[in-house]
């Protein structure tokens, strides 16, 4: 699963794009949406809170094994998503400056 959020994310990254993740039936979905130039001030924004919020979740389930290939996967992942929240913050500097 941690898999499939790095590669959505590094994805998201690499078109500067958004990502939005739904769980569905206990089901991860993913769609890439909108370029981040594209978005208002508002939408990065809420974009930013969602960001946050997984990214609390995935705190929350840091493997507790520091060693193993599980975090290895986990903390690859957080990257990812740290990286995505970067670039969404520094896109909200950008419309601020203005």
């Amino acid at each position: 699963m941690i898999d499939f959020f790095k590669k959505m994310m590094e994805q998201a990254l690499d078109l500067e794009r958004t990502v939005r993740f739904t769980k569905r039936d206990g089901t991860w979905f993913a769609a890439l949406g909108d370029e981040l130039d594209s978005l208002s001030l508002e939408e990065l924004g809420a974009y930013r809170a969602e960001l946050e919020a997984m990214l609390c979740d995935m705190d929350n389930q840091e493997p507790e094994d520091m060693s193993g290939e599980a975090f290895e996967q986990w903390a690859d992942a957080h990257e990812s998503l740290e990286d995505l929240l970067s670039e969404t913050e520094d896109r909200i500097d950008e419309l601020c400056a203005v």
